[in-house]
This record gives C-alpha cells, structure tokens and sequence, in this order.
C-alpha cells in the first residue's frame, strides 16, 4: 500500500482522483477486515455463559450490523456522525500507553479532523458522496472546530508516548497525523488503517489467544474474512450511486461502519454479562 502511494506520487498520479480512491477504499477492506475476525475466539476465550455460544454471538454480531446499516439507510447523516464517535474511541486504543484516555481519544480524533485543515472541500465531498446529503458538510464543521484542540493532545500524547519509551508508537502516531494532514483524506486514511492500525490489533489479538503461524489461525481468518467480504459486496449492490468510484467508496465505508459497531459493542457487552452472572468470581479475582 505504502509502495503503491509512493510510486503514484512519483509516477505525477493524482492521489485525489476515482481510481485512486477506489483503489484506497478496497485496500481498507481488503487489508483491515481480517483484523477483526478473531473477535469471536477472543470472547469464547475469555468469557462464559449462555451468550458465548457460537450461534448466539453470530447472531448478535449480525443484529448490530443490520442496525447500522438501517440507520446509514434512515438517518445517513446521523450514521457518518456515529461512525465517526465509534472510530474515535476504537483508535484511540492504538495509543494505550500514551496516559488518560483524553489524550489517547484526542489523538485519535485528531486523526480524522486533520485534513479539514489543507483538504476541507474534499472532505466534504466525501461526506456528501457517503451520504448523499448536502446537510453532512456540518459534521466537517464539527471536525474543524474541534481540530486546534485535538491536534493539541494529540501532540501531548505523542510525546508522552516517546517519554514511555513507546518509540515505535509515537513514530506511528506522528507518521499518521502527518499523512492524514499532507495526503488526499482517503489515501491518508486508508494508510493508517492498513498500515497501522490493522496489523497492530491482529498481531495483539494472536498474542492474547497464543496463537502462532498461519496454521493456527488461518482456517478462522480466512472463511470469516470472506464472510465480512461478502458483506461488503452485498451493501455495494444495495448502493445506487452516479460514478464507480462513489459507489465503491460508499460501500467500503458502509461496511467498515457496519462491521466496526459490533466489533466494538459485543466483546465489552459479553464482559459485562459475565461479571452480572458471576458477581462472586469477580471479586474474588479482584481479592
């Protein structure tokens, strides 16, 4: 991915332009869906009861997309808003050794409010084109009144990182507000996703599962990145959109939304219902 930009860069390739972004958008899904495929492992792992049954959790998983993708449906504007609050608090764990959750959150909102800084009419652009709604110009309001103080903790966490001894964190961190500044919103986007993001949560998922070699995992993360594939190819045949590029664009985005809500949602959901039901066993491990 990094190589492709850089060779585009040079090649005098417009980074901004349909194909480029095209090729962004499918890059997210192809390289950022598998991160999340070992969500079920992890839960069945860590946690038991009733709701830990394969079954029930797929079930549960699909509930929550089905959720999101009626309210990108319903509510288009509404969902890019809430796609992007879940984005936030799901990068912000990128940067787990930077202190208070403030300014982990902070760098990770600075992240996605940076290119309203030198991109402001692409932006927009964008969130009209994923919307399909004038109206969603106001969530880059949003983003470029927040930027100046984002941008801020996003610096101090960055730094707190370094003085951790986080180095490669920080690095990444600094590499990624920088690109999400300079480079057209999507590239920028798509680079940290896939180059950063991704890869640190499955390497941390096959550590807490002890899992290694592609043996270990590999019957789990293909057959389920496949599914979330599919789910992918299913929202863009439901998109109606003018240009290719849009349609693709909408249907990456429509569908790293959809996946991204339970992915989030479930696993702290399953903890919670386990402490309910073994109230006891939590405080003796807590003893």
């Amino acid at each position: 991915m990094l190589a492709l930009t850089l060779l585009a860069l040079a090649a005098g390739v417009p980074l901004s332009g349909g194909m480029a972004t095209a090729v962004a958008c499918l890059a997210l899904l192809v390289f950022g869906l598998p991160h999340g495929t070992l969500d079920l492992e992890i839960i069945r792992a860590q946690q038991a009861g009733p709701w830990t049954g394969m079954v029930t959790l797929v079930l549960l998983y699909l509930g929550l997309a089905a959720a999101m993708y009626g309210l990108w449906r319903a509510e288009p504007v509404l969902a890019l808003a809430a796609f992007i609050a879940i984005a936030v608090a799901h990068f912000s764990e990128d940067w787990d050794g930077a202190g208070p959750v403030i300014l982990r959150a902070g760098l990770a909102l600075a992240l996605l409010a940076a290119p309203t800084l030198l991109h402001r009419a692409e932006l927009d652009a964008i969130f009209i084109g994923l919307t399909d709604r004038a109206g969603a110009s106001a969530v880059t309001d949003g983003l470029m009144l927040v930027l100046p103080v984002a941008v801020g903790l996003g610096l101090i966490a960055i730094a707190s990182l370094w003085q951790a001894g986080r180095r490669d964190q920080a690095i990444g961190g600094l590499a990624a507000l920088t690109g999400m500044l300079v480079l057209p919103p999507i590239i920028g986007f798509a680079l940290y996703f896939c180059l950063f993001h991704s890869p640190r949560h499955f390497r941390e998922s096959l550590l807490t599962l002890n899992w290694r070699g592609v043996a270990s995992w590999g019957g789990v993360v293909l057959p389920l990145t496949l599914a979330a594939g599919a789910i992918g190819v299913l929202v863009f045949g439901l998109e109606i959109r003018a240009a290719m590029p849009e349609r693709i664009m909408a249907a990456s985005f429509m569908t790293l939304s959809i996946l991204t809500v339970p992915h989030m949602l479930v696993p702290p959901l399953i903890a919670t219902l386990s402490k309910l039901r073994h109230p006891h066993a939590l405080k003796t491990e807590t003893a």
